[in-house]
């Protein structure tokens, strides 16, 4: 399993890096930020660009499933020993074990998991959130304790290497 998390790992790095390269070469000077921000933002993608971030999109939210599923084995120490420098100044490992038990724990076995998509944000560090970019992959779960189904969320952020790295898990 951490053969795979870590072949996995290195698809995304190379995926990450030429788009980030793409995308680096794409921007305007920042001379003016909301400027470059609202043409880059009306700037659609050429198809190859488009192809891939949807190929990367489906790469995550592999690497995602395979983190669920760690954190379904009680394995979540392994998750956070992967994870980004970020996640690991937020929060320490045996507090991030301890959190991952105590919010799942009372929901019972996972059952049916539905992928409910990726999102991309931007943070710009003002808020409670690192400045960077960041991805969510969303699941709804059904738990055997729960009378409703739960959404899971794990979060990638790219790291300073064009690396998307593990920097969160949160059940709701």
């Amino acid at each position: 399993m951490k053969a795979r998390i870590t072949l996995s790992l290195g698809a995304l790095l190379l995926l990450s890096t030429s788009i980030a390269c793409q995308a680096q070469q794409a921007q305007p000077a920042p001379q003016q930020p909301q400027a470059a921000a609202e043409a880059a933002a009306a700037r659609p993608l050429t198809k190859e660009q488009q192809a891939a971030l949807d190929k990367q999109d489906q790469d995550v939210a592999q690497v995602a499933s395979a983190i669920i599923r760690l954190i379904d084995q009680n394995k979540s120490g392994e998750v956070w020993d992967q994870g980004s420098p970020i996640a690991k100044q937020i929060i320490s490992r045996d507090d991030f074990v301890k959190k991952i038990t105590r919010d799942r724990g009372p929901l019972g076995a996972p059952g049916i998991r539905m992928p409910m998509g990726v999102k991309h944000y931007r943070y710009d560090g003002t808020g409670n959130m690192p400045a960077g970019a960041y991805i969510n992959v969303l699941f709804d779960t059904q738990f055997s304790q729960a009378p409703q189904s739960s959404r899971e969320m794990v979060t990638f952020i790219l790291d300073s290497d064009n690396v998307w790295r593990f920097v969160g898990y949160t059940v709701r």
